[in-house]
């Protein structure tokens, strides 16, 4: 099945021209047991996390494919560009990676894919954003494309050099994101295709938990997540965790794992400073994915916390929306859903 994302072409475009579906959305039929998260009800526990849908045309599209909670892509307080092209590279692997191979050199390739279960790409964009005004108004048009018990999350990150408070800028964004019509938020504390901080604040427990403490200061009562990456050990976890659930209601992860991708000459493939590594998923981070979503929940348990778990990362076949859900209270296909926009329509059916 061919991506609803053209890989051949820049982020701009397919933000304008995209998503690309040209079959017929499948006929669905709707459970009459709803299930409650976050003060709503909801058809369904799956969705798609922070990054494929641009804007309110993926998520007009995704939302009818049966994608019951969309998140809609990483927003900034200000205008920044997407990284330029190539911004997807495949990579051909039947393994299984781990945290030990954080940081591993691995050879990517342009030549697309054919199998949509064992797809595993890299992707590095940058968190670009469109201007505010323009986001705000986007937030509310695909509010409305929304079906009865679907919901929308919308992602958000501070950008360090807009304001000597990073903090700050998270909150304000945050904002904005709540007075354009945003019913749950989530902040982004983790991305690897940035140099500039806020792609690694998940690693900082006291840092994150001030951010946290700041959002929730700004925007109430709305249900706030967090977004981190797949943490080294289990204490540093455990600390991030302790420090932010006392303002926040849910934890997403992972968001990726970063590797150093190069081609078949060893040769740095996304081309650009600061690009030989980028994040890894697919696929490939399944397992790793999987382990986080066991490891978070069991330590929810021994804290006594209460807090949802959006499991993120791997699943590109039905079947691992019901094992991701065994641990999460969420399941999230990104890479996935891209290569089999049906993904959910299949789970459905299965389920």
């Amino acid at each position: 099945m061919n991506p609803t994302y053209q890989v051949s072409q820049s982020y701009d475009w397919n933000f304008e021209h995209g998503p690309i579906f040209e079959k017929e959305i499948p006929k669905r039929e709707i459970p009459a047991k709803k299930v409650e998260l976050l003060g709503f009800k909801l058809n369904s526990r799956i969705g798609v996390p922070a990054g494929p849908l641009l804007n309110s045309n993926w998520i007009k599209l995704y939302a009818e494919l049966g994608f019951d909670i969309p998140v809609y892509k990483t927003v900034r307080s200000v205008t920044r560009e997407s990284h330029p092209q190539p911004n997807c590279v495949f990579v051909n692997t039947e393994k299984q990676f781990t945290t030990k191979n954080t940081g591993e050199t691995i050879i990517g390739s342009l030549d697309e894919l054919t199998s949509s279960e064992k797809i595993t790409i890299t992707n590095s964009f940058g968190m670009p954003s469109r201007d505010p005004k323009e986001w705000m108004t986007d937030i509310e048009r695909a509010n409305s494309f929304l079906a009865e018990n679907q919901v929308m999350i919308v992602s958000v990150v501070g950008t360090p050099d807009v304001s000597e408070n990073l903090e700050e800028d998270y909150a304000r964004t945050a904002a904005l994101a709540k007075e354009a019509g945003a019913k749950i938020i989530e902040a982004n504390y983790s991305c690897p295709n940035v140099q500039s901080g806020e792609g690694s604040i998940f690693l900082d427990a006291d840092f994150s938990a001030k951010i946290s403490k700041t959002i929730r200061r700004e925007i109430g009562d709305t249900p706030l997540l967090i977004k981190v990456g797949n943490f080294p050990d289990l204490n540093l976890m455990r600390e991030v965790v302790e420090k932010n659930a006392e303002f926040v209601n849910g934890i997403s992860g992972i968001n990726t794992l970063t590797m150093k991708i190069v081609d078949s000459e060893k040769k740095q493939i996304l081309t650009g400073e600061g690009r030989l590594t980028s994040g890894l998923c697919g696929f490939g981070i399944r397992e790793i994915a999987q382990n986080f979503a066991d490891e978070l929940a069991s330590l929810r348990g021994k804290l006594g916390k209460e807090f949802v778990i959006c499991g993120v990362g791997g699943i590109t076949k039905a079947a691992d929306f019901t094992t991701r859900l065994q641990s999460a209270d969420i399941a999230m296909s990104a890479t996935g859903a891209m290569w089999n926009p049906l993904l959910a329509s299949e789970y459905h059916r299965i389920r």
